[in-house]
């Protein structure tokens, strides 16, 4: 039987479009892969350095040897894990990971606290368990050669009961007196466990915290030999948390990470302020990162990255000023088929800093290729790293990508910045034609087509996309909003789970001030507004029910445009967008792409199944 000719062409776009579609969920899966190394820590010798690695949902430790490398040896965070539930569950991320002992390694996954099911009240209906919760925070140790793994403590071993001295003149009773002055049941709590660091001249004694339950919060030494706990008298004081920089042999603050457009440490402490000098000029127009040091600092932990590399870790020599590779975070992905990262930084005409990075497609859908104006997320946040696994995957369907920072990111702190703190929505989406206009001065051999740009945004970056389409429908032709604020009420001076993975952030409440009409007339601001301003295509992403205010000013927005004739397109998106499986981001991709098919490239062919024409 021979196919009519439409049939048969049909059938073969068909499956090249099947074919496609794999690529690109291989590509995917490849891209968003959680790189190496998120917790790595140096040995007090310098000899050995231990680094997380995640395949599929579990996580585990690598120890390596510095020099001789030799043998990786993995060790698994929950060995005790339900191997059926792997794949389904996500991983137990680590809170504490420190070398104790040159020889002894330990490390410390998240606390989680199971609350206890509701009990039956007197009154015969359900009440709040006297118990619990259970709190399961284990601290584990392991030796260098792998041998020895056990668990040192957990919280199970604190149990405190409610019949505990409350009172001065309760710690002169008996257990069994207390019991009987009580008229109430004994019940049990645990405590949480604090991880306060090693003691300086005895490193194999850990001291730790509790605190909650039923007892009063107390200090304790836990030996990492024998995971024996004894009473600690002293009041050791806690890590200070990021950003402060940490050194757990001389117990002082020695730096600070700063947020910028490259992000960057001041450093307090002369010595390692002049490691990073001499390790910036080793890697000139790359971002250097210390990340930690042996006890005499003879060897240097850092982390290099810049351009479209997810970076490499080293270990630095310094008595022979020599840098010894370790590991690149991301081995699975080759430099050759990796698009090329470029960073920018512009004055806006005000004096404030704009800066960002532009990606380039290899293999560009037209020439010259449609770009994609990706706005940051939140406020003043958002920062953008050099690599992006999002900005790979639009560069690899041939689109240009340019991902911008907030304005004065490039000057230091953002939040002391009086550009940031004064600027109006205006002033932003301004920013980007600016920043469009310095991109293409400054690379005049990668020209991108002026006429079809798209912006894409999530939360405030979200509702600024929808703002840009407002007041500069000529210079953007679509844009896309993802789960996006779209007035104050929506939750915009919150934070929120991006649709990719990003870099934490401390987010700010946007001030009023920020919308320009909506602050001239002094009422809340509001998209919806001025939806009849909205005559650009748009598509709206949103997971529902992660925000009632952002689903119902999403629906509000959507039946205001249908009523004006030219509803949005829109897309349902998966609760927890952050554990999304490769096939469901795809999904997704493919979505975006066929819209921005259609408003950029001016297409509006579709695939469908193939019918035979008589």
């Amino acid at each position: 039987m021979r196919l009519p000719r439409l049939a048969l062409v049909a059938l073969l776009s068909l499956a090249a479009d099947v074919v496609r579609a794999a690529s690109l969920e291989d590509r995917v899966a490849v891209l968003f892969r959680p790189p190496q190394a998120e917790w790595i820590a140096l040995s007090p010798d310098g000899q050995r350095v231990a680094y997380t690695v995640q395949s599929g949902r579990e996580l585990a430790i690598m120890l390596v040897n510095v020099e001789p490398p030799g043998p990786r040896r993995r060790i698994r965070v929950e060995p005790n894990r339900d191997a059926a539930s792997t794949d389904e569950a996500p991983p137990v991320p680590l809170r504490f990971l420190r070398w104790a002992t040159p020889n002894r390694l330990v490390f410390a996954p998240a606390e989680r606290v199971l609350p206890l099911p509701p009990v039956t009240g007197a009154d015969g209906r359900p009440a709040a368990n006297p118990d619990g919760p259970t709190i399961v925070a284990p601290i584990l140790a392991v030796d260098a050669d792998g041998k020895f793994r056990g668990t040192l403590v957990d919280a199970r071993d604190f149990l405190e009961t409610s019949a505990s001295p409350r009172t001065l003149a309760d710690l002169l009773r008996t257990p069994q007196q207390l019991m009987a002055s009580r008229h109430e049941p004994s019940h049990w709590r645990m405590p949480h466990l604090d991880i306060l660091g090693f003691l300086p001249r005895n490193r194999e004694q850990l001291i730790i915290g509790t605190h909650g339950g039923f007892g009063l919060p107390a200090q304790h030494a836990v030996d990492v030999r024998t995971g024996t706990v004894s009473e600690f008298g002293g009041n050791w004081p806690a890590p200070p948390p990021a950003p402060q920089v940490f050194d757990w042999f001389r117990f002082k603050v020695v730096g600070e990470r700063r947020t910028a457009a490259r992000p960057a440490t001041a450093w307090r402490d002369d010595e390692l302020g002049r490691v990073q000098q001499d390790l910036e000029a080793k890697f000139p127009r790359r971002i250097v990162e210390i990340l930690d040091w042996s006890e005499t600092r003879a060897r240097v932990l850092f982390r290099v990255t810049g351009g479209s590399d997810p970076g490499r870790v080293f270990v630095l020599q310094r008595p022979e000023n020599l840098a010894l590779e370790i590991l690149r975070r991301a081995p699975w992905l080759s430099a050759a088929k990796l698009n090329d990262t470029r960073y920018f930084e512009f004055a806006a005409p005000d004096g404030a800093r704009l800066s960002g990075y532009l990606t380039w497609p290899k293999s560009p859908r037209r020439t010259p290729p449609p770009l994609l104006t990706v706005l940051p997320a939140e406020f003043p946040g958002g920062l953008h790293l050099p690599f992006d696994p999002e900005a790979e995957v639009f560069a690899d369907l041939g689109f240009a990508v340019a991902r911008l920072n907030h304005r004065a990111l490039g000057e230091g702190r953002a939040e002391n910045s009086t550009a940031l703190r004064v600027a109006g929505e205006r002033d932003l989406i301004g920013d980007v034609r600016t920043a469009l206009e310095g991109m293409a001065a400054r690379w005049p051999d990668r020209p991108f087509d002026r006429r079809r740009v798209a912006v894409l945004g999530r939360k405030l970056g979200g509702y600024l996309a929808l703002r840009a389409l407002q007041l500069e429908p000529a210079a953007f032709r679509c844009g896309i909003a993802i789960d996006a604020a779209l007035d104050s009420r929506s939750g915009l001076p919150s934070t929120g789970t991006p649709f990719l993975d990003a870099p934490p952030v401390a987010a700010r409440p946007v001030p009023v001030a920020f919308f320009d009409a909506a602050a001239a007339e002094g009422r809340p601001p509001s998209l919806l507004d001025e939806a009849e301003a909205l005559v650009n295509p748009v598509l709206l992403l949103v997971a529902p029910g992660r925000n009632p205010a952002i689903d119902a000013a999403t629906e509000a927005l959507r039946a205001r445009l249908q009523a004006l004739g030219r509803p949005p397109e829109q897309l349902e998106l998966e609760p927890d967008l952050a554990a999304m499986r490769p096939p469901a981001r795809a999904a997704v991709y493919r979505k975006i792409e066929e819209f921005l098919g259609r408003h950029l490239d001016g297409y509006t062919v579709k695939i469908g199944p193939a019918k035979e024409v008589e």
